[in-house]
């Protein structure tokens, strides 16, 4: 069946309602209008709708896709199986045929569809992934020597701008692997001007931070107890699996908090979430942080224009202070200021001022 005469296919009102609208059929429970589009925006239940089901968007779409399941569903069996009660207004209905999953065909038809836009994706973005994934995960395929020779002649439409060839970029597909499967490492770690230690180590999660990787996860022995992070390039040999060990996972929703107040990776000992009030200074980049966000909880407080003091516009980021953070802000030069709190403040005079002695005294 062709793409166009799929109704599960799309983006379109018609397409969400009527996969919607199939899995409610699926359950046979009397379902109404109000549930399937209380499911399309994310609600738990219809009671949460705002307002009645007629004044949402895409009403009328959704009454053209329960007309189009229905009859799908008719020419499929045969008969009419969905019974209806009520009037217009609360009208519900429900599945009674025998068959479970009546247009099942249908839905195998739209995963196949998709699967071919995913593996079109894959053979674009190759560029955009890191060498190792696509060397572990096609190996042998003949669409990884398709990837190669688009990426020969240049034909690849998704890109990115780091060479993604850090050391040790090779072990990303085989710790993913180790997470997935719950397995407990033995790691030889070397941090910075230190000598290498033996890590008992479980495995979280995997994040990259401006063209660099980190494992996060429970270092046996180590503080903090999760969210212990290990760089990438600093791991000496490939990790082993400690088969007689038992994965101990993190606690629910740890990592979800332990990012959700930091730029990048990383906390420093004592430092608090605080609102850093951040003043640009030139319009390019007054929208350029508009469009580019330093952190999720960015807020614009001022719009940038002429004020008593000056020319510029502000917004406030609510996060603890890292290295990562004032790389972000330094990076912009004079384009950007921290207006306050005054010790964070007083943090990136220090960092400028080293600047300034780097620079004032010429190298002869």
């Amino acid at each position: 069946m062709s793409k166009n005469n799929n109704i599960f296919d799309g983006d379109s009102y018609k397409a969400i309602f009527a996969r919607s609208i199939y899995k409610f059929i699926l359950s046979r429970k009397w379902t109404t209008y109000a549930d399937i589009m209380a499911d399309v925006n994310n609600l738990s239940s219809a009671r949460e709708l705002e307002y009645s089901v007629s004044d949402y968007d895409g009403y009328g779409e959704l009454k053209k896709a329960f007309g189009d399941i229905r009859k799908a569903i008719k020419d499929t069996l045969g008969g009419d199986y969905i019974e209806t009660r009520g009037n217009n207004r609360n009208r519900s209905f429900r599945y009674v045929g025998e068959n479970d999953d009546p247009l099942e065909e249908m839905i195998k038809a739209k995963a196949i569809n998709d699967l071919k836009q995913y593996w079109q994706f894959c053979q674009d973005s190759a560029g955009f992934f890191p060498t190792s994934w696509l060397e572990h995960f096609f190996s042998g395929s003949r669409d990884l020597l398709q990837m190669k020779d688009k990426k020969r002649k240049g034909e690849q439409v998704i890109n990115a701008d780091q060479d993604r060839q850090q050391t040790n970029i090779e072990f990303l597909p085989s710790l993913y692997e180790h997470i997935i499967d719950h397995n407990v490492l033995s790691i030889t770690y070397q941090p910075y001007d230190e000598e290498a230690v033996e890590l008992v180590f479980h495995p979280h999660k995997l994040r990259e931070y401006n063209g660099r990787w980190f494992l996060f996860g429970h270092a046996e022995g180590k503080d903090p107890e999760n969210g212990y992070n290990l760089a990438l390039d600093r791991i000496i040999k490939k990790p082993s699996v400690i088969k007689e060990k038992k994965l101990i996972p993190p606690p629910t929703g740890f990592y979800a908090n332990f990012f959700k107040d930091i730029v990048g990776v990383s906390h420093i000992e004592g430092n608090t979430v605080q609102n850093i009030h951040v003043r640009a200074h030139e319009y390019y980049i007054y929208k350029l942080m508009e469009t580019k966000k330093i952190h999720s909880t960015q807020k614009t407080v001022t719009q940038f224009g002429m004020h008593e003091d000056g020319e510029y516009g502000e917004f406030v980021v609510t996060v603890e202070l890292n290295n990562e953070f004032v790389g972000r802000i330094l990076q912009m030069g004079a384009g950007l200021e921290i207006v306050s709190p005054t010790e964070i403040r007083d943090e990136f005079k220090q960092r400028v001022t080293k600047l300034y002695q780097l620079y004032s005294t010429d190298n002869e």
